[in-house]
């Protein structure tokens, strides 16, 4: 059975060899140096998805520049020549012709002018709706700049969690060096079983590949903050954090769910959604009532008349014209009642937008506090396993303990000293999520 275990380890170790050889070729030192506040920065100048959400805000300008030309006079001109051939009479069923000398040469030409002075308030209420859509662009910039935020936040501060995770490991895998050296002098003095160096080898052999895989998380999440923030892909990133980004002040829930129902966009939304209702209920209404237009033609025609009056004829009139749909009085009375089922949707919608806030305020705050008692359970974790770890070290070198208890010691130090590092990350990354939460970010 021993020989079985020294060969099934000799196999895993020679199986994690290759990938190790592999990690050793992962190279991190051709990185970019990148501060949160530089990449907030660059998010906010380069990010195509708020790009496109401004150019959205720039569209809707225009159609309300657009929707106020209403109100603006309606001028045409209006002008034509036609050639008339001589026409022929014909007696009877076309038995007998008579062809006319008649004026070949026909021409006109008006100027039309319109002016609108009431239509019920449609134009207004028109006006008024493109100034909402173009509100809820705005907001609709000012959500997808907070969500980049956050998005630039959370793998910022994660590509730091893999970085401190690899210094934590590759301590580790100097450590192992060590005792393998003093492991191969005591198996050759027969002191140790060879078992004793495979353990210790598999060990490092899975620190290594620990390495390995981390490295090439750093790669994804900097490809990934690479897209966020508009520099070229294949950009390796570092963060440079400071253990003052770490929050120290208290934050309360009461304070933190009235901020957010006073700052987050998505209720500003929501009320721009109820007003648009109300809006397209008083434009549907506006249909009941007439239009009335002041109205100016200046018209020429030559001839006037043919053959008496082949002269030109100049004429102006002025006037006002009323247009009322009697039809809208029962045509209307649906589209009334389904705009009014619409406002009532939109306060509905309102109501669930506030509910789902408060939900992620609460959830947010409890992870936030969660995040800053896990720091101080960790802090103790660490202190236990690093005493932990001397004790059965000490035992070990008196030969008092077996291999695998070192190992497990060092691994109970390794896992702690890494939840410890995710942990202070993690209240950071909470901190932020909770501003945006609040619609501060």
């Amino acid at each position: 059975m021993k020989k079985l275990k020294i060969k099934y380890l000799t196999l895993v170790l020679a199986f994690l060899a290759s990938g190790m050889g592999y990690s050793q070729n992962i190279d991190l030192s051709n990185t970019r140096i990148l501060k949160l506040e530089e990449a907030l920065q660059l998010g906010i100048q380069n990010n195509k998805q708020l790009k496109m959400a401004t150019t959205d805000v720039a569209i809707a300008n225009e159609n309300l520049s657009q929707s106020k030309i209403a109100r603006a006079p309606y001028i045409g001109l209006n002008a034509g020549y036609n050639y008339i051939g001589n026409p022929k009479i014909y007696e009877g069923f076309y038995e007998e012709s008579i062809t006319m000398d008649y004026f070949n040469n026909q021409s006109s030409g008006n100027i039309l002018g319109s002016m609108p002075i009431y239509n019920g308030g449609a134009i207004n209420n028109k006006i008024e709706q493109q100034q909402l859509i173009s509100n809820m662009k705005e907001s609709v910039v000012k959500m997808t700049e907070a969500e980049v935020k956050l998005a630039i936040v959370q793998q910022y501060f994660t590509l730091e969690k893999l970085y401190r995770q690899i210094e934590v490991t590759k301590q580790n895998i100097i450590n192992t060096d060590l005792r393998i050296k003093q492991l191969q002098s005591r198996v050759s003095n027969g002191q140790n079983l060879k078992s004793d160096l495979l353990r210790t080898e598999l060990q490092q052999s899975r620190f290594k590949v620990s390495v390995f895989q981390d490295a090439n998380n750093i790669k994804l999440v900097s490809n990934y903050l690479d897209i966020l923030i508009g520099l070229p892909t294949d950009t390796v990133l570092k963060p440079e954090v400071s253990g003052a980004m770490i929050p120290t002040e208290t934050i309360n829930l009461e304070e933190s769910l009235s901020e957010a129902y006073k700052n987050r966009v998505e209720i500003k939304q929501s009320e721009i959604g109820v007003q648009l209702s109300e809006s397209s209920l008083s434009l549907t209404r506006s249909g009941f009532k007439p239009n009335v237009n002041a109205n100016f033609m200046l018209n020429t025609q030559y001839p006037a008349q043919w053959p008496n009056y082949p002269n030109i004829l100049n004429y102006w009139a002025a006037g006002v014209s009323l247009n009322w749909d009697i039809s809208s009085f029962y045509n209307l009375k649906h589209r009334v009642n389904a705009n009014k089922f619409e406002i009532e949707k939109s306060n509905t919608a309102l109501e669930n937008t506030k509910d789902q806030i408060d939900k992620e305020v609460k959830t947010v705050f409890v992870r936030f506090v969660e995040s800053r008692e896990n720091i101080i359970t960790f802090k103790k974790d660490v202190e236990l396993s690093l005493s932990n770890y001397k004790i059965v070290k000490s035992r070990y070198d008196n030969d008092f303990a077996l291999i695998s208890d070192m190992v497990d010691a060092e691994l109970q130090v390794n896992g702690a000293k890494i939840s410890l590092i995710n942990a202070n990350l993690d209240l950071i990354i909470q901190y932020y999520s909770l501003q945006y939460a609040m619609g501060k970010l």
